[in-house]
């Protein structure tokens, strides 16, 4: 092996620095108090981009070019002043990987090949050992050869097979591909029931299956597949408890879209469908997880481009950071530490920032087994690659954590364990024994529960559905029942006859959207209903609409437009008129624009709607597809009207057309320039009140704030997310930062000034890179649609914009009960 030497050079940044040179844009790095931030080893470009990386049993480093090439690092030693590192190629044929793990004194390793037919090299499962007992990887054995992947499909390397991990019980390893490659295997836990079902699409029996894990053995044999409909993961992990857990991709031309699935924390629980039913190459299918039948995340995180994952066990950290999940984004340079709590059978999950530089494609982390520090490595498309590894400096214990299981939600899991034993096999058990959890208030034990009813043999359950007289229960069964009759006809009437002892009225939010769930699969899986049906639903329906929840309503807009319901349309334009985000205002257009032949359309609510369109479209921001669902509403709400008033309105049309503010106008009246000053007495007896948190909630709309900041699920991914603002920030803080906004610029989201050779600057974010090419959104609200590119041989430096992206004075109109009102729906724990 060729050894080669290299000085690593110290870096202890703990704020943003101006960088001078634009190779060194990664090297300022903003990283969480008390943390200590070294890079180890700067990779040469002769030695490639390197994307993983693991640790042996000695503290050494394995990691992967993107080409074929295979390193061996042993990290310096962890002074104040390290030495050299030393870096060994360990094979020139073995690389090409983006997963590996070490386990039992082998190197298991995940390669991905080349599906070209002039070039072909399948996808690998190996195994690297030492037959010579030189310390030396010599010899590799090929455990598993996946499919070859197929059509646009095979070219998408970086969709393909990704982290290779060990079982919780020594003797299996986990395998995870992105949504470029079918399931390997027939054996699963998932039921192959999936399906397009949707009123967008029409019947395809097992389309895609999007990503998914496999388990095998440590010879890899007897694989089964875990899970399946996941969008890209690059990596996982499990906690203490034997729990799976990764951190999934978004679809960043989706952003803005009703479809759109930010990146997202995921626990991977047995037998799920995480909703993608798209492929690489065809990336059309994202489900919501609204639908009961959708394995919903954890936590979403907004845009962004997941790589790898570690928990924090074994770093001389405290407790609380050697508990987290640390999760890292190469496209935005940030590395979060996710801290979960048991909820139930499940988790919940708090991400916390912990370090980040924008330009810093991180692409691997782990905790070294030897000097228990977090290191992570940058590179991936063919981007600079450096070692860096994170030590704490400060004064808390690092001592080993003492975990302890909350009892509660070790029985819900316990629970929901027992249920999955029931999954892939008949029982004669198995039904009475899942029935009673069919209804539990625990989302992840009662999907559990009808999970296990599908993989029962039909015949022995499907009577007792149909007559099952617990509303809840008798939902759920019949969830699973109309997705375990693909085809059969004959299922419809006794299922609608089953709807007819169901008040739809009297169900919760959550169980009429399980009612109209299954009432759209039943259509797309057993054919679509009569006119005498159909007119029966609409009489049922309509009354409901508008609801006081926004699933409900979405749910009965697309149903009731599906079923040619005239009664619709006035009460879904005064939904597209009321609605407080770009999501909803798309689904309700999309309804609205696909009915144009409805007779229920009178020439004043076509001019009504397209007065709204004309108000509110025109401000769509997002990725390629929305931006170009903004120009065909615009289109289709024009084609409504006839040719008179397209003349009246031509003005307007045209005015539409152009790109409109980033921060819609404020139509409110002044009433004072707030300062802080202004509250310095009487906050806290303002916020004791009953305030009005419906106001409040209104409030967030009008002032703009749900533009750029998420709020329980509502609004945009431009700042931070508020969800749990309350948990973190006190009154006067939070007021401080909206009144001040730039006195404060949090580094996750603050902007870069980009000076260019040739005088010119730019000011946004990076976020993506490519090679020398960055990347950079001039409008974080709009990444798809501002994005600027340039080479870095054309930037001459980078600093900190010291202006926010967030206006000053968003309160100026707001009373000062009015601020009260605001604050309090902010801080109101969820």
């Amino acid at each position: 092996m060729k050894i080669i030497n290299a000085i690593a050079w110290i870096l202890g940044f703990t704020a943003f620095a101006h960088t001078s040179a634009a190779e060194e844009a990664t090297t300022a790095i903003s990283i969480h108090k008390d943390f200590k931030v070294q890079r180890v080893y700067s990779v040469p470009r002769d030695q490639g981009s390197w994307v993983a990386f693991c640790f042996d049993d000695k503290g050494r480093i394995y990691a992967s070019d993107q080409g074929p090439r295979l390193f061996r690092i042993t990290p310096p030693g962890n002074s104040s002043n390290p030495e050299a590192a030393q870096v060994e190629v360990v094979s020139d044929k073995w690389g090409f990987s983006q997963g590996m793990a070490f386990v039992n004194g082998a190197l298991y390793l995940i390669q991905h090949g080349d599906h070209r037919d002039e070039h072909f090299r399948p996808d690998l499962l190996l195994r690297l050992t030492d037959t010579n007992g030189d310390d030396r990887l010599d010899h590799a054995e090929r455990l598993i050869e996946f499919p070859k992947a197929t059509g646009d499909a095979a070219n998408w390397y970086e969709h393909s097979y990704h982290a290779v991990v060990p079982g919780p019980d020594g003797k299996s390893l986990y395998i995870l591909s992105g949504d470029r490659n079918g399931l390997p295997c027939r054996k699963g836990r998932t039921p192959r029931h999936w399906n397009r079902d949707s009123w967008s699409f029409a019947y395809t029996k097992e389309p895609y299956s999007g990503g998914w894990v496999i388990k095998t053995d440590l010879d890899g044999r007897n694989m089964e597949y875990i899970c399946m409909g996941l969008r890209n993961c690059y990596d996982m992990a499990f906690n203490s408890s034997g729990d799976l857990f990764s951190y999934d991709s978004d679809l960043e031309n989706d952003i803005g879209l009703p479809n759109y699935r930010p990146t997202a924390i995921r626990q991977i629980l047995s037998g799920t469908d995480s909703g993608w039913g798209g492929h690489a190459g065809e990336m059309l299918w994202s489900w919501t997880p609204k639908w009961e039948d959708i394995q919903p995340p954890i936590k979403n995180i907004g845009p962004g481009s997941p790589t790898g994952v570690a928990f924090g066990y074994g770093a001389r950290f405290p407790a609380r950071y050697q508990n987290a999940l640390f999760a890292c984004d190469w496209s935005y340079g940030r590395m979060f530490a996710v801290h979960l709590t048991a909820k139930g059978a499940s988790y919940e999950a708090e991400p916390e920032p912990f370090l980040s530089a924008q330009g810093l494609p991180i692409a691997d982390v782990a905790v070294s087994p030897i000097d228990g520090a977090l290191y992570f490595l940058t590179g991936g498309r063919g981007t600079q690659s450096g070692l860096f590894r994170v030590t704490y400096t400060g004064l808390e214990s690092t001592v080993p954590a003492q975990i302890k299981p909350d009892p509660i939600s070790m029985r819900s899991r316990q629970t929901r364990l027992h249920l999955e034993s029931f999954y892939g096999s008949s029982s004669t058990t198995a039904i009475e024994d899942l029935w009673t959890h069919l209804a539990d208030e625990d989302r992840a034990i009662r999907a559990t529960a009808r999970i296990a009813l599908e993989w029962q043999p039909v015949g022995q359950w499907r009577q007792r559905a149909l007559s099952e007289p617990n509303p809840r229960t008798a939902l759920q069964a019949l969830l699973a029942l109309v997705r375990s009759t693909d085809g059969d006809t004959s299922i419809q009437s006794e299922l609608l006859a089953a709807f007819e002892r169901l008040d739809f009225n009297r169900l919760s939010p959550d169980e009429q959207c399980w009612y109209l769930r299954i009432l759209t699969i039943s259509v797309t899986r057993h054919g679509k209903y009569n006119e005498t049906v159909a007119a029966r639903l609409i009489a049922r329906l309509v009354p409901a609409l508008p609801s006081p929840d926004r699933r409900v309503n979405e749910e009965l807009v697309d149903l009731l437009a599906a079923l040619k319901s005239t009664a619709f349309i006035k009460p879904a334009i005064e939904l597209f008129e009321q609605s407080r985000t770009q999501e909803e205002q798309v689904h309700y257009a999309m309804a609205l624009t696909g009915s144009t032949q409805n007779p229920g359309w009178s020439a004043d609510l076509r001019q009504r709607f397209f007065e709204a369109v004309l108000e509110r479209v025109p401000r769509w921001k997002g990725g390629a597809t929305a931006i170009a669902m903004r120009g065909r509403i615009l289109h289709q709400a024009t084609e409504m009207l006839g040719p008179d008033l397209r003349a009246k309105f031509a003005a307007q049309i045209a005015a539409a057309a152009r790109p409109a503010p980033v921060i819609p106008p404020n139509k409110r009246k002044l009433v004072q320039k707030w300062k802080l000053d202004d509250f310095a007495t009487g906050l806290e007896a303002g916020l004791k009140g009953q305030r009005d948190l419906a106001n409040g909630r209104r409030l967030f709309s009008e002032t703009a704030c749900i533009v750029c900041h998420n709020f329980q699920g509502e609004g945009g991914l431009g700042g931070p997310d508020l969800t749990s603002a309350g948990g973190r920030y006190s009154a006067v803080d939070l007021l401080d930062n909206i009144l001040n906004p730039e006195k404060v610029i949090n580094e996750q989201y603050g902007l870069l000034i980009y000076s260019m050779k040739n005088g010119k600057t730019i000011t946004g974010r990076t976020v993506n890179m490519a090679g020398d090419t960055m990347m950079v959104a001039t409008n974080p609200n709009d990444p798809g649609g501002s994005e600027v590119r340039f080479l870095k041989s054309e930037l001459e430096s980078i600093a900190p914009a010291k202006s926010s992206h967030m206006p000053a004075g968003l309160l100026d109109t707001l009373t000062r009960e009015e601020v009260f009102d605001l604050l309090a729906y902010i801080l109101r724990r969820p």
